[in-house]
């Protein structure tokens, strides 16, 4: 196997080191990917402005063309991880083929939405000034959809299985071999010629490849497919397929409308003044910064819930819940406190201008809110994904972000700028985190395993 084999699920007890163990690695391997954001922006620093805009805009672009096709992948964790608790290892091989090829057959379909591209990024609101250098450095990275659709299965499998280790190296070797490529193609070396903006997308499309190449490696050696099968081809099945998607479907569909909701959110912000602007994008670094220890328990808790669902231990599964939420919450509150502390001194870090120094250090004080039902809805989501508990949690997302977000955005927004319409925001994440919670409370995501 790739990853430690574990005991039998049916009779182990929930340990808080069991959820932090998963959790460590993944928070790792998202500093690998913050890193070579901070390096390829680093590096459109020298082109200029418009390079750097471009470049930085990009990365979130792409994710949110691609989120609906990214949700419906990542479904697979959920099936990998309760039938390898139910000890039903090749079904984890079955279902892993599957989704390669819903993987590999999405990221051609992707390739069709180059064709309105350009619309695209005018309705996502990049800036007329550089929006030309963005089509080109989106462009590219999209035309790796195929191949990075299915290296982001492979990701998702090895999640299932509760190897959390594997990805965090390949991730850390995936940025070291992106710097040199990004920098060679950027601004050219020996037969290769400088390709500026574009360049940054061809280095990072090639270590994708390479990525790709590092996954393949570990999920189909020897040690995974004597175990899960996962050198045997299989037929696609129809209905392996519709019970697939009965699960991940509505957890692609809540990552499209999250997206696209947050997306109005920051077209919302680009019509304030220029100092509230700023004071936002200040703001959105350290939301995502703290944010990202949530989504590593998150997803840490979808892999350990699911497991203990398959394996029928209900009771541990609700402990490693609580044991989530709880490391969630904790971490968030005490980021959230510590921002507030040092608001002054963190805005100033970022801005010279005394206005927005000021409104960026009131925001913080909206954010430490922010972050505790921020932490509770992550976590609480991760838990009923891993139980296969996905459609509820869409509608709730629909309704908190469309319905109650987005019109509280214009409504409080427009008596209190920048400051309601974060409010807007914490409102909102407030009324998704509660009912998140309430669904976990009722208890129906007990009974609801994939192999009920």
């Amino acid at each position: 196997m790739s990853g430690t084999m574990r005991s039998d699920l049916s009779t182990q007890q929930a340990s808080v080191r069991e959820v932090f163990s998963l959790a460590l690695p993944i928070i790792l391997s998202m500093l690998s990917l913050s890193l070579l954001g901070l390096v390829d922006t680093f590096f459109m620093g020298w082109i200029g402005p418009n390079a750097q805009a471009a470049v930085g805009l990009g990365g979130p672009s792409i994710f949110s063309i691609f989120s609906l096709f990214l949700g419906l992948i990542s479904g697979l964790t959920t099936f990998v991880s309760q039938y390898y608790g139910a000890q039903k290892y090749t079904a984890c091989g079955n279902i892993l083929w599957h989704t390669i090829f819903l993987a590999f057959v999405t990221g051609l379909f992707s390739l069709l939405l180059l064709l309105p591209l350009w619309d695209l990024l005018v309705f996502i609101g990049i800036n007329p000034e550089f929006i030309h250098e963005t089509y080109d450095y989106v462009r590219i990275r999209m035309m790796a959809a195929p191949y990075f659709f299915v290296s982001y299965a492979l990701l998702s499998y090895l999640r299932g299985l509760g190897d959390m280790k594997t990805p965090a190296i390949i991730s850390a070797i995936t940025v070291f071999i992106n710097i040199p490529l990004t920098y060679i193609f950027t601004f050219g070396c020996w037969i290769v010629p400088a390709f500026g903006v574009a360049g940054a997308a061809i280095g990072t499309i090639i270590a994708q490849g390479l990525e790709l190449i590092l996954y393949a490696s570990v999920v189909f050696n020897r040690d995974n497919n004597q175990q899960c099968a996962t050198r045997q081809l299989v037929k696609p099945v129809l209905e392996t397929y519709k019970k697939y998607l009965k699960i991940s479907l509505p957890v692609g569909l809540s990552w499209a409308f999250e997206h696209y909701g947050w997306l109005v959110f920051g077209a919302y912000i680009g019509t304030l003044s220029k100092e509230e602007a700023a004071a936002n994008a200040i703001i959105q670094v350290f939301m995502n910064i703290a944010f990202m220890p949530g989504l590593a328990i998150s997803i840490a808790a979808t892999t350990i819930v699911g497991q203990y669902i398959g394996a029928n231990n209900i009771q541990s599964a609700e402990k490693s819940a609580y044991y989530s939420m709880f490391m969630a919450i904790g971490c968030l509150v005490s980021l959230g406190l510590l921002f507030f502390a040092l608001r002054y001194l963190l805005a100033s870090a970022f801005s010279d201008d005394t206005a927005v120094i000021e409104i960026t250090a009131n925001l913080f004080a909206i954010g430490a809110v922010y972050q505790v039902f921020d932490a509770m809805g992550a976590t609480t989501a991760g838990v009923l994904r891993g139980a296969g508990d996905t459609r509820f949690p869409m509608l709730i997302q629909i309704f908190s972000i469309w319905l109650v977000m987005i019109p509280l955005v214009f409504i409080l927004g427009n008596r209190w700028g920048v400051y309601g319409a974060w409010i807007a925001s914490a409102i909102a994440i407030a009324v998704m985190g509660s009912f998140y919670f309430m669904r976990f409370r009722g208890g129906k995501w007990k009974s609801m395993g994939i192999m009920k």
